[in-house]
């Protein structure tokens, strides 16, 4: 947006878009652009304390290279810090200083699967159980007859 301000500028104003009109065309609203606009001129972060705190505790939490504090054993009261668990969460999440060590689900789907489980016989009749149709080869199993 500033941009395009920016190379309108030489232009006559009648010639020039109007922010309502750009604004309207990317489907931003203006006061999310006002916003934006004084938080990128102003980058103060209020958590910039808590944050090298948060960093210097999970560091001491490292096994074997990997992070084992989450966001209940990050105690910031004794500094006289009281923020949510949830804010606390979030700025490890910023950090990415999440807790690695006992992640069981990775990819957060359920498997039950435990490997081979049996005995797979032996292809004793030299048997090709490879199809490249559907019914193509229909093989049953005639182990217990």
């Amino acid at each position: 947006m500033d941009q395009i301000r920016a190379d309108q500028a030489k232009l006559p104003k009648k010639q020039r878009y109007s922010v309502g009109k750009l604004l309207q065309r990317i489907s931003l609203s203006r006061a999310t652009y006002y916003d934006e606009r004084k938080r990128i001129a102003n980058p103060y972060d209020k958590y910039a304390q808590v944050k090298q705190r948060v960093l210097a505790i999970s560091g001491q939490g490292l096994y074997r290279g990997r992070r084992t504090y989450g966001y209940r054993r990050v105690i910031l009261d004794q500094d006289g810090i009281y923020l949510a668990d949830a804010t606390v969460t979030r700025i490890m999440r910023q950090l990415g200083v999440q807790v690695s060590m006992y992640n069981q689900h990775r990819n957060g789907k359920y498997s039950s699967y435990r490997g081979t489980v049996g005995k797979i016989a032996q292809n004793v009749l030299q048997q090709s159980f490879t199809a490249t149709k559907p019914y193509q080869v229909i093989h049953t199993d005639i182990t217990q007859i």
